[in-house]
């Protein structure tokens, strides 16, 4: 059997630690409690488009207020550093390797089609793919139009994801 650094096995400890706080703090928390919160806090966003981040690796409200939001991650370790600009970065290189999020893996385009105004998911070549709802969205398409309560995922286990989310003017 080959040594292990007694380091790693703390960092793995640590990771694995954490993750399972997190699961026991979902489990321990009522219901009505999370609900609650999260209508509070959504109650307060202007009106707009957002993508709610409802990963693990995507937490967060992202306002969509630019014409144009660029997905991905940031470079690992073993990675050269890129000329991709990323807005938002997905955080799935939990063992400090990606998992399933490209550097470069999806756009938001905020565009106008006759008098409306309408959000696109592109998918920038990402290795894994980005889901609409499940379904893939075609790398060489020009997207997908999302409406309010899509769930966008950064790769197909469902684990860094977005809810598209809109406020109406009152």
């Amino acid at each position: 059997m080959l040594a292990v650094d007694p380091i790693l096995l703390e960092i793995d400890k640590l990771i694995t630690g954490s993750r399972l706080k997190e699961l026991a703090f979902i489990a321990d928390t009522d219901i009505t409690e999370r609900i609650y919160k999260m209508d509070a806090v959504l109650k307060e966003l202007k009106p707009g488009a957002y993508l709610l981040g409802t990963g693990s690796t995507t937490v967060g409200i992202i306002p969509l207020t630019v014409d144009e939001v660029a997905l991905g991650r940031s470079p690992t370790a073993l990675e050269e550093p890129g000329d991709a600009i990323i807005d938002y970065a997905a955080t799935d290189t939990m063992y400090f390797a990606p998992r399933e999020v490209s550097r470069s893996h999806a756009k938001v385009i905020r565009r106008i089609t006759g008098s409306r105004l309408e959000y696109v998911v592109v998918d920038t070549q990402s290795t894994c793919g980005t889901f609409v709802n499940g379904m893939r969205v075609d790398p060489a398409g020009d997207g997908v139009v999302l409406f309010h309560g899509d769930v966008l995922s950064l790769g197909p286990s469902q684990t860094s994801t977005y809810m598209f989310y809109t406020v109406e003017t009152a």
